[in-house]
C-alpha cells in the first residue's frame, strides 16, 4: 500500500444531477414516491423534466459526490465510472477533473446518453430521485483501467451499481483485484430501495470482501430485516469498521466491534438533504485515511453532512478543509 498514488479509488455511476424545487402536489401528480430513488426510462425522465422550472444542472452520482468531498478535505483520489459521448458526459468529466479528481473514461459509447438523476426537492427539504441510467448500464470489466485500483490504497463502491447486471461482475472483479493487492474495500448501501432489490448480493459482498460499511438507519434495517440494535450487532460481526447515520439524531460508528454514538450537529435552516450520506462518507474516510479515532471520523462525517444540507446540491460550496 505504500506505493499507492492515491488514497481512494471511488467506483460508481457517472451521473448528471438535474435539481429542482417542487411542490408536494406536483410530486403526487407525477406518482413519484417521496424520499425514494427510482429508476426511470428515458421517456419518463423527459416527462418529469417538463414539469420542473429553473433546474440546476451539475455533475453528480453518489460515489463521485463522496470523491469531491474527500478531495475538498485534502484527500487524493480517482474515479471509475462510465459516461456517454455527449455534452453531459463532457460536463461530468470536466467537473470531476477540475475538482482535482483523476478521471478518464476508457470507452465512449456514442449510442448511449450519459446518465442523469432528476432530483426533486419538496418544501420540507426531502429529495426524491428519478434516475435514468443511460451509459452507466454499460459499466463492465472492459470499461476501466485496473491501474486505478492498483494505484490506490482503498476502493469505495456505490451500492447503486448493483442495479446494472454487467456491473455486478465488474464489482467482484474490482474487489478481487483490491484484495490481491492488499487494499481495503468500502461499500455504501446507497438507498433503502436499492437494498430491497439486491439484499442477497449485498450480504454476499459484505461477507467476502467489505472492510468498511456506510448505511443509514433504514438501509441497515432493510439489509438484516430486523430492528436497529440487532442490525448493528449483525454488521459488526462481518465488517471491521463502519458508520450508520441516523439523520438528525446523529450517527453510530464502530471499530472492531466497539461502537460509539456521535452527537448530531444542528443546522438552523435545512434546505436540501441531497448528498448528506455521500458527504458523511467523505468526512469519515478523510479521518480514517489520516488515522483519526473512529469517534472523530464520525464527527467529521456529521460536520460534512451538516454543511451540504444548507444549500441545494450534493457538492460542497466551501473548502471542507475549513471545518477540520
Amino acid at each position: 500500500m505504500k506505493d499507492s498514488k492515491v488514497e481512494i479509488c471511488f467506483i460508481g455511476n457517472a451521473i448528471i444531477d438535474i435539481l429542482s424545487k417542487i411542490s408536494n402536489e406536483t410530486l403526487n401528480k407525477l406518482k413519484i414516491p417521496k424520499g425514494s430513488m427510482q429508476l426511470v426510462d428515458e421517456e419518463t425522465s423527459e416527462k418529469i423534466i417538463k414539469y420542473i422550472k429553473d433546474p440546476s444542472i451539475i455533475s453528480g452520482g453518489s460515489a463521485a459526490n463522496t470523491a469531491v468531498g474527500f478531495k475538498s478535505f485534502g484527500g487524493t483520489c480517482s474515479f471509475i465510472g462510465q459516461i456517454g459521448n455527449d455534452k453531459f458526459g463532457d460536463l461530468f468529466s470536466e467537473d470531476l477533473n477540475n475538482s482535482g479528481i483523476f478521471f478518464k473514461s476508457k470507452n465512449f459509447l456514442s449510442t448511449d446518453k450519459t446518465s442523469k438523476s432528476i432530483i426533486l426537492v419538496t418544501p420540507d427539504a426531502e429529495r426524491s430521485m428519478n434516475t435514468f441510467l443511460g451509459a452507466s448500464v454499460r459499466f463492465n470489466i472492459s470499461t476501466f483501467d485496473e491501474r486505478f485500483i492498483i494505484d490506490s490504497s482503498m476502493i469505495y463502491i456505490e451500492g447503486y451499481l448493483f442495479d446494472q447486471p454487467e456491473a455486478k461482475d465488474a464489482i467482484y472483479h474490482c474487489c478481487n483485484l483490491a484484495k490481491s493487492q492488499d487494499k481495503k474495500v468500502a461499500l455504501s448501501l446507497s438507498d433503502l430501495f436499492c437494498v430491497d432489490r439486491h439484499r442477497t448480493d449485498f450480504l454476499k459482498l459484505i461477507d467476502k470482501y467489505v472492510d468498511i460499511i456506510f448505511a443509514n438507519e433504514e438501509e441497515i434495517k432493510s439489509l438484516y430485516q430486523s430492528e436497529l440494535k440487532e442490525c448493528i450487532n449483525n454488521i459488526k460481526k462481518n465488517v471491521d469498521f463502519g458508520a450508520i447515520t441516523l439523520g438528525s439524531k446523529g450517527s453510530v460508528v464502530f471499530e472492531n466491534k466497539l461502537e460509539y454514538f456521535v452527537d448530531p450537529i444542528g443546522v438552523e435552516e435545512l434546505v436540501d438533504t441531497t448528498g448528506a450520506g455521500d458527504l458523511f462518507a467523505s468526512g469519515f474516510l478523510f479521518g480514517f485515511t489520516n488515522k483519526y479515532s473512529i469517534q472523530k471520523c464520525g464527527y467529521l462525517g456529521n460536520k460534512a453532512a451538516s454543511e451540504i444540507i444548507k444549500h441545494i446540491g450534493a457538492r460542497p460550496k466551501i473548502s471542507l478543509k475549513s471545518i477540520l
